[in-house]
């Protein structure tokens, strides 16, 4: 025996209780839904932490914990600055971090650079070993050349310091003869650039070249050094620490918001500089002031379309108005309960009212047509409520368990964010469900009370009045082979859309299009290539630090490791040795005072010079080094040419500038070299404030940054990216990491969701229904409904996404509330004689669907894509599962049940008996 007329009698006494005192019922709704609310308000939160969504006990997620309160804040607010010029973004920087702080923008800490001025006198320290060796080689080489320059700094003592060097074939760094194989062989061009700069200064002002980088200096002091820059210094950043407010849906909003009007204000002052806002924090911010923003926007069109549908479908507005009202009842209720059982709403359960809206209210239509049609037979106001509860109340309890069922499969999932959603939203089925058959009845008895003593004896029209058939659907049975071949042509593409679905697993495609915060992360992968994110590893000594330093370094996903060894040299001992060796030949030495330029010398050591590359040419093989060498004896001598041809002032004013210049470069360098001759140990005190605190913890640990080289965004990368991490450290961490293995979680929660929602659905129509043709034609719908969505997802490119994915276990328990409902009031019909299908169970089955779909579609007017997709999936499943049931469904009803060849006598009793046995 079917379950659903055994259902029928407890429903039908839960209504007569709620109805006893309708007005009783109906004020403790309200005084429930008002104490729900205010206890929401005072105690729900939000949860922003991606992960606090996730199964607890990951040993990454306790990590990212461990590392959160030893190091502070893990994940910097990130401003990108994008100039024409460095100086002017430089610039940029140094105006906005002050603005910032005028401003008071919540911003605990502000960096954008790391002055090297903190490092003077260890800079020694900080090149490499076999630079060091090089430096300390020159100088033995050099020693004489040096001294003698130092002594008398002038043009002609260079050349003459050049002259000398060839003549001993000992200027290593400077000069390659090509005569022979020294380890003093470079090339001729620094004489070439010599006496082409000497040369242009006599003609016009040039640019001024350093001779002086290959042979001591430690390397001009770059106008960006310090600064936070792209590898092409095109992107200068600023990296802030946001102060986060607890409880906030957006923790961090305030700072990132008044970072955007503070630049917003500088927008004017500097109209050629771009300026962003990104960063995990930002990124998160934007996510969820979108999805709020949306939640809010979608469940008001929600409520509001579903209103309209409904005055279309009962031409009234009374009973649909206070429908929507229980509903809104029952949302209260339910967000009571969720601040209760769970205590605060996330990313993905903030969707729960405008999802269950399109749902909660098909029970009410339901039972409101059923009630409607029941007056409409003849029977009173008691009985026409009674018989709706113990008749239509099986279907619409099977139809809440498995809508409700379907969600709460999704708390079997490891993906608590998709666990807690389907708690919350299938609660909310259920309590719509209650409400509809308890506080509407309730309502009706209030509002109809002139039905309450309609007169009633014999109910002469009953029969007659359920063979009324629905004009469309008697069209479509009468073509079943037609309906049946457009069916099976439909399944057989939507099978060939299900081979190309397709999974986007880029969170980034989720965000709203023109995102701030998502235009400036792509523009960092671009210009960077690499990522605003990393990944996190911990070291308990320098040893190991450099240890994994290195062994990450080495990985061809990671770009860099950011971490103190950035300001903690290596190999100290051994490079203090290599400074100990030269420093005593460095410190003793004294530049001399300038001179004004002598032309006259000048020429005479050019000549000499001169004459010693025409020997080096003459005995040079034949080749290309010859002809080199014999260019620059060419260039020399046109040098000394021009030289006695130039008015003498004109060539004393010029070259004593540029004698001013090299001298001015060599006592800077020089004195910059003597200045790091005894350089202190560098040690993790010695780290700039602002850099310590990020990688080094109070108790001595030390944090590593890892930079991925691959975009982490696209699902190979992240793959390649975190394996190729763990094989150094299993342990390894971090956003790329968190982010890596919520999307399998996730991935896994809504495939398991998916076959747990089927045999869900599947148990509960057999247990119901008790008979396998009718379970198989009721769960017709799900099966159909799911095949031609992935035919629709083809036909409008939507890919599955993260936002989406969970949307199929709902289309699953939308489509077999319609074919439950459907093939329940077929069996009734059978029994009790009538048409193929009542007109009010197709009608409610058709206006249930179109509040599905408007509850749904409400979704697409989201910024959010994600949301968007969300929206877009579930309207295009419940079209497919409407179609399916509204049209395959009665075909297949009609060819393999005969209706009955004539309807028997009604028999004559009083109202209250023949309503009873009803």
């Amino acid at each position: 025996m079917a379950l659903a007329p055994r259902l029928g009698r407890p429903l039908r006494r839960l209504v007569r209780l709620a109805c006893a005192r309708p007005a009783l019922t109906v004020g403790l709704a309200v005084v429930l839904a008002a104490g729900s609310v205010a206890y929401a308000l005072t105690t729900l939160r939000f949860q922003t932490s991606t992960l606090r969504l996730l199964p607890p006990g990951q040993p990454y997620v306790e990590k990212y914990r461990q590392y959160d309160r030893e190091f502070g804040q893990l994940d910097d607010l990130v401003i990108v600055v994008r100039a024409p010029s460095l100086a002017e973004a430089t610039y940029y920087a140094s105006r906005l971090a002050r603005e910032l702080r005028d401003a008071r923008v919540p911003l605990t800490r502000v960096a954008y650079r790391i002055d090297p001025k903190q490092f003077e006198g260890r800079a020694l320290l900080y090149l490499s070993r076999a630079r060091l060796e090089e430096i300390r080689d020159r100088i033995f080489d050099y020693q004489d050349f040096m001294e003698a320059f130092a002594g008398r700094p002038t043009l002609d003592q260079l050349v003459e310091g050049v002259s000398t060097q060839v003549a001993a074939a000992f200027l290593t760094s400077f000069i390659d003869l090509g005569l022979a194989d020294s380890k003093a062989s470079v090339d001729v061009r620094f004489v070439d650039d010599l006496v082409r700069q000497i040369s242009e200064r006599l003609d016009r002002p040039t640019p001024y070249r350093s001779p002086w980088g290959g042979l001591f200096a430690l390397g001009q002091e770059s106008p960006s050094a310090g600064y936070f820059l792209s590898g092409d210094e095109k992107l200068l950043f600023i990296l802030a620490e946001p102060e986060v407010e607890r409880a906030s849906f957006t923790a961090e909003r305030a700072a990132i918001e008044g970072a955007r009007r503070v630049i917003a204000s500088l927008r004017d002052e500097f109209p050629d500089v771009e300026v962003g806002v990104t960063g995990k924090p930002a990124l998160a911010n934007d996510e969820m002031t979108a999805a709020f923003r949306d939640s809010e926007r979608a469940t008001v069109l929600a409520f509001a379309l579903t209103l309209a549908l409904l005055l279309l479908a009962f031409l009234r507005l009374g009973r649909p108005l206070i429908m929507l009202v229980v509903l809104a009842l029952s949302q209260a209720w339910a967000i009571g309960v969720a601040t209760l059982v769970i205590g605060h709403l996330s990313l993905f359960s903030v969707m729960f009212i405008s999802i269950v809206v399109g749902i909660g209210i098909d029970y009410g239509i339901y039972y409101l047509f059923r009630y409607e049609e029941e007056l409409f037979l003849g029977r009173n106001l008691h009985e026409a409520i009674e018989i709706t509860a113990a008749r239509t109340g099986p279907g619409m309890l099977l139809g809440a368990v498995t809508a409700a069922g379907t969600f709460y499969v999704l708390g079997l999932t490891e993906f608590r964010g998709v666990q807690e959603l389907g708690v919350i939203a299938g609660t909310a089925i259920l309590l719509s469900w209650l409400a509809m058959m308890t506080v509407f009845p309730a309502t009706l008895v209030l509002l109809d009370r002139r039905h309450a003593v309609r007169a009633a004896g014999v109910i002469p029209r009953a029969l007659a009045l359920e063979r009324v058939h629905v004009p469309v659907v008697e069209r479509l049975v009468a073509y079943p082979k037609s309906v049946l071949l457009f069916a099976a042509g439909l399944t057989a593409l939507s099978v060939l859309g299900l081979r190309a679905a397709q999974f986007d697993y880029n969170l980034l495609n989720l965000q709203a299009r023109g995102t701030e915060s998502v235009v400036w992360e792509r523009r960092i992968l671009t210009t960077a290539g690499r990522s605003g994110f990393s990944a996190l590893a911990s070291a308990d000594s320098l040893e190991e630090l450099r240890r994994k330093s290195e062994a990450f370094s080495r990985l061809p996903t990671v770009s860099e490791v950011d971490s103190a060894l950035l300001l903690i040299p290596e190999d100290q001992a051994t490079k203090r040795k290599i400074i100990g060796d030269f420093a005593p030949l460095v410190a003793p030495v004294r530049v001399g005072r300038p001179r004004r330029a002598d032309v006259d010398r000048l020429v005479g050591a050019l000549e000499t010079l001169k004459r010693r590359f025409a020997i080096a040419a003459n005995e040079a093989p034949a080749g290309d080094v010859k002809t080199r060498l014999a260019r620059v004896r060419d260039r020399i001598e046109r040098l000394v040419i021009k030289l006695r041809q130039t008015d003498r002032e004109v060539s004393e004013a010029a070259l004593s500038h540029l004698q001013g210049q090299v001298y001015r470069d060599f006592l800077r360098n020089f004195q910059r070299l003597q200045a790091n001759l005894a350089p202190p140990l560098v040690g993790p005190d010695d780290v700039p404030a602002e850099i310590r605190r990020k990688f080094i913890s109070p108790a001595g640990r030390f944090l590593l940054q890892i930079q991925p080289a691959v975009d982490i965004w696209d699902r190979e990368g992240a793959l390649r990216f975190v394996t190729e991490l763990r094989a150094v450290d299993p342990a390894v961490t971090g956003t790329p990491v968190i982010t890596f293995e919520a999307i399998g979680f996730m991935e896994r929660s809504y495939r398991y969701g998916t076959v747990y929602a089927v045999l869900l659905v599947s148990l509960a129509a057999a247990l119901t229904l008790r008979r396998v043709r009718e379970t198989l034609l009721a769960l017709l719908p799900l099966g159909l409904g799911m095949l031609w969505t992935f035919g629709l997802m083809a036909l409008f490119d939507l890919r599955f996404t993260m936002g989406n994915v969970f949307a199929l276990p709902l289309i699953l328990g939308a489509a077999a509330e319609y074919g439950f409902n459907i093939v329940i009031r077929f069996m009734e019909g059978r029994e009790h004689g009538g048409p193929l299908v009542a007109r009010s169970t197709l009608m409610a089955v058709l206006v249930n669907g179109l509040t599905t779909i408007v509850g749904f579609g409400s979704l697409m007017i989201a910024d959010h894509r994600g949301i968007f997709g969300l929206g877009l999936l579930l309207t295009l499943g419940t079209v497919a599962s409407l179609l399916a049931a509204l049209v395959v469904l009665p075909v297949l009803l009609r060819l393999l049940y005969r209706p009955p060849d004539a309807l028997p006598r009604p028999p004559v009793a009083t109202a209250p008996a023949a309503a009873e046995r009803r």
